[in-house]
């Protein structure tokens, strides 16, 4: 399911004291200028700018979203009989849902207006429809509203990148993270491995003071980019089981929240009401 669903409001925290406490919070300075992208993509209601074509290999994506809502970069590859215009048409049917011919392939997840985000993922040849499935106010995804973009990956004849070195590598089951260390004050990259059967996602979320990543799915309303618990930092879209991808973070001091929104593909239950959801904090 590309969908983020709407949870009622049952925080134990009172919302004067989180507003108060977030407006306290001085927010990291995701400049990571000095950083090269293989490639940009550019977010906006409702369309992505971007390349057309990219070569195979472990590749550096950057997003930037201008637009006024929340935003990310899912890469699906379709399989060879399969087009564009197939996604199009397929999720026009029912857009609760992938298709299910469809293989993810990661991209950079949940940027805020204003900011940006990275990740890098391993793209093998072949045509890709990149998507945005953030839910509207109506919970309805932005794919919807035409954020989809053909691309073409590449043969390359030139020696293939290796992925980047790991600072912290976090682990995805079913349904649960796990790290093998903890995150640090600073920059550094988080490797993530999806152990599960099924595809799993990271929504990073720096959290406000005195809040959990509890509070703020309590808090999430689609289409609303401000949550008085948090705020989306980034993260890494959907991998298929046994996929790794990666991304650079640049911490403060202060509280972070893992999620992952994807649902299960029989109950439709999204993956964080059966437990994939986890804190931690940064010292």
């Amino acid at each position: 399911m590309i969908v983020r669903i709407h949870v009622k409001s049952r925080s134990k925290l009172s919302r004067a004291a989180l507003v108060w406490a977030w407006s306290l919070i001085v927010l990291p300075d995701w400049s990571w200028a000095a950083m090269a992208a293989d490639v940009t993509f550019t977010a906006q209601e409702f369309a992505f700018t971007g390349p057309d074509r990219i070569d195979q290999g472990w590749r550096s994506v950057r997003l930037a979203n201008q637009g006024r809502d929340i935003h990310q970069v899912l890469f699906l590859k379709l399989p060879p009989n399969k087009t564009a215009e197939d996604f199009r048409s397929a999720i026009a049917a029912d857009w609760s849902q992938l298709p299910s011919w469809i293989q993810r392939a990661g991209g950079v997840n949940s940027v805020a207006p204003g900011g940006e985000a990275w990740a890098v993922i391993l793209l093998e040849p072949g045509d890709y429809v990149v998507i945005c499935g953030i839910p509207d106010v109506r919970g309805r995804p932005h794919v919807l509203h035409g954020m989809v973009r053909a691309l073409r990956v590449t043969a390359s004849v030139n020696r293939a990148a290796q992925p980047p070195s790991a600072d912290v590598t976090i682990t995805a089951r079913d349904f649960s993270f796990s790290s093998d260390r903890p995150l640090r004050v600073g920059p550094q990259t988080v490797r993530m491995h999806n152990s599960g059967s099924q595809a799993h996602e990271i929504v990073f979320v720096q959290l406000a003071p005195g809040a959990t990543t509890q509070d703020f799915l309590d808090s999430f309303m689609p289409g609303n980019p401000d949550n008085q618990a948090g705020r989306h930092i980034g993260g890494l879209t959907g991998l298929a089981p046994g996929q790794e991808g990666f991304f650079p973070v640049d911490l403060r001091p202060g509280r972070y929240g893992l999620i992952c929104f994807l649902s299960d593909p029989v109950t439709r239950a999204p993956h964080f009401a059966h437990g994939m959801l986890l804190d931690m904090d940064v010292r």
